[in-house]
């Protein structure tokens, strides 16, 4: 008799804690445009007052075709999805991505025997280091999901006696970035590109064009053009409608004796057409901005170091080394621990006539073991993280009451930056700075990225942002502290800013 009234006990605790998770579930439609049939998968609403929806570890990996691994001690879900390792931890909001922490909104539950992922991490966090793209109805309970969602999708070839031209077709409209510091090999970045890497295996010759490869990293695409020898003059061009760049090389005169490609690192022009019709930038002002001040401290790090105090000193120091080896005139935002609105910063620079801007900060994040220095330009997000720390930096305004716009506004932000006449200006100092950076820093080069950073809206000048190091990490916040640290930051800075003007004062 005990047992059978200890078995209706129990039965009836367990339904009790199946109530939630029954009573929350439906089923959606997940479509393939890969030749998987039509399926149709539970997904999850475990909490009466939140519309956040969940799905199946399981059923996530069965989505993205990855491999599976469930360690019950440690409650950890690993994910292999292509070359990507997600490490999913249950009651966290932590994803671990091949060792970049990254914050989800709502924390992984354990429901019923189930490891039970937010919704967003199927459409926000994977599909940029998937190449998958996922569309969800939400009306219709619909989630498609594209095999590949390539936005850099193949070449065409146009070869002329003295010109060879290729044109790299794509479906939207990218921000790119070309690079021909290595003799005879020409880079070119396509932020935010998902390229499809069998058009671009091109091993044999086409007019001057040797071969063609490329490249795909977790945010961008890379096109890398070896190119013969008699090339003289290489032009790039934009299209908007149908998306397109067009690299075109024109051949120069042959040599009277025969050379090896490249002999004596000979250096081609290069003509960006995005900036061969404007005006020659005259860089004469520069107007450095050090992020925070008075009430709003910024970041502080692990020993107490204060984000607003580090970025004043960086200010200042790269201010004295612009104006004693460049001879430009600086002005600072602030001189002292004031606090300045966001849109205030740029219209100083816009008031005293700035020619580049540049905002400098210090980063932070959860993880201590997190590092490194980045520079963003101004243009739409393209990953969770890049959209963490424009939401941060942002925040800064709520110290004066300052509202930093609803995010139905978003959309149309992005579309004012998208015609900024100042973005591919600004995409080239952050290349600049990083580079340089980079090769005086003896900590994590984490690249150059793009996001709507408040700061930077309404600069009518190039305009970039720098977070120089993590607070947050113990040995970075110390290196912050450090006088020969901050002077290579600043030196890196100053000769970003050098070789800029050389190529727009030309």
């Amino acid at each position: 008799m005990r047992l059978l009234i200890f078995s209706v006990v129990m039965a009836i605790v367990l339904a009790g804690l199946m109530v939630p998770l029954a009573l929350g579930q439906e089923d959606v439609t997940v479509v393939y445009d890969d030749g998987r049939r039509t399926e149709q998968i539970p997904v999850w609403q475990l909490d009466r007052k939140s519309d956040v929806l969940y799905v199946r570890a399981n059923d996530v990996a069965r989505i993205f075709k990855a491999t599976q691994f469930w360690n019950a001690s440690s409650r950890k879900v690993v994910l292999g999805i292509n070359r990507t390792r997600f490490t999913i931890t249950v009651d966290t909001r932590v994803v671990v991505i091949d060792g970049e922490p990254l914050m989800l909104r709502n924390a992984v539950r354990y429901e019923a025997g189930f490891v039970m992922v937010p919704m967003e991490f199927i459409l926000d966090v994977a599909p940029p280091y998937t190449l998958s793209v996922l569309e969800w109805d939400a009306t219709a309970r619909n989630l498609l999901v594209s095999k590949v969602g390539y936005n850099v999708s193949g070449l065409d070839f146009s070869i002329t006696a003295n010109r060879s031209t290729v044109t790299i077709e794509m479906s939207e409209p990218l921000i790119h970035h070309v690079d021909s510091s290595t003799p005879g090999l020409v880079r070119l970045k396509l932020y935010g590109g998902r390229i499809d890497l069998k058009k671009f295996d091109i091993k044999e010759a086409h007019g001057l064009f040797n071969d063609i490869r490329a490249e795909q990293a977790d945010r961008d695409a890379f096109v890398y053009f070896d190119i013969n020898r008699f090339t003289e003059r290489i032009l790039v061009e934009r299209e908007e409608s149908p998306p397109a760049i067009r690299v075109i090389l024109e051949k120069g005169d042959l040599p009277e004796i025969p050379e090896p490609d490249f002999a004596d690192r000979k250096r081609v022009e290069i003509v960006d057409r995005r900036t061969a019709q404007r005006r020659r930038l005259e860089i004469k002002t520069v107007v450095i901005d050090a992020g925070h001040g008075g009430k709003d401290y910024g970041k502080t790090g692990v020993s107490g170091v204060l984000e607003k105090d580090v970025n004043l000193i960086l200010a200042k120091k790269t201010r004295d080394a612009l104006k004693r080896r460049l001879g430009v005139n600086v002005i600072l935002t602030r001189e002292d621990d004031r606090l300045l609105s966001l849109t205030g910063r740029t219209e100083i620079a816009n008031e005293v006539g700035g020619d580049l801007f540049i905002s400098i900060h210090c980063n932070s994040w959860f993880s201590d073991e997190t590092g490194g220095f980045e520079a963003y330009f101004l243009s739409q997000a393209r990953t969770e993280w890049d959209r963490a720390v424009a939401k941060v930096e942002n925040a800064a305004d709520e110290f004066l009451n300052i509202g930093t716009g609803a995010s139905g506004d978003i959309d149309f932000i992005v579309w004012d930056l998208v015609q900024n006449e100042f973005v591919n200006e600004s995409s080239y100092l952050a290349e600049l700075v990083q580079k340089e950076m980079a090769d005086r820093l003896d900590i994590r080069n984490r690249g150059v990225k793009q996001a709507n950073f408040t700061v930077l809206q309404g600069a009518h000048m190039p305009a970039v942002l720098i977070e120089a190091a993590f607070l947050s990490n113990p040995s970075e916040e110390q290196l912050l502290v450090d006088e020969d640290f901050q002077k290579q930051i600043a030196d890196g800075i100053v000769e970003a800013v050098r070789r800029f003007r050389e190529k727009y004062q030309r």
